[in-house]
């Protein structure tokens, strides 16, 4: 009997954790703010110094998007790479929205979600389980 106990025991252990609503919420809200990023960019009216280089930076805020979405999902699945791709994606648009508007606040738009993701990652001590 005490075999079947470890057993399950192990088998907790290397089953990934339950998401919760908050958790599996915030991922949903991640991917809803990677198209918000897109349908903001579109709307803005730029500065002119920047008006040339339109379309190489709304291609690489679509790009971002979609590579946010995807760093949602690894985020679901407790892949460490999503976390990662996440980062990444999130100072890739922080800087073309910057860009784009020669605004400070826009930056911070952008590292909100990010702050509140590492505060949700430390707070619950969720890092031990991504792999």
């Amino acid at each position: 009997m005490s075999s079947n106990k470890q057993a399950q025991n192990q088998e907790k252990q290397k089953s990934p954790p339950k998401h919760g609503a908050a958790w599996g919420t915030w991922l949903v809200l991640i991917m809803l703010h990677g198209i918000g990023a897109i349908a903001l960019a579109y709307t803005i009216k730029l500065e002119p110094e920047f008006a040339n280089s339109r379309n190489l930076i709304l291609a690489s805020l679509s790009v971002a998007a979609i590579l946010q979405v995807v760093s949602a999902i690894g985020l679901w699945l407790w892949k460490r790479w999503g976390l990662y791709l996440y980062v990444v994606v999130v100072f890739i648009q922080m800087a073309a929205h910057m860009v784009l508007t020669a605004s400070v606040f826009v930056g911070f738009y952008d590292a909100i979600p990010l702050l509140i993701t590492g505060y949700m990652i430390n707070y619950n001590q969720r890092i031990k389980h991504f792999n």
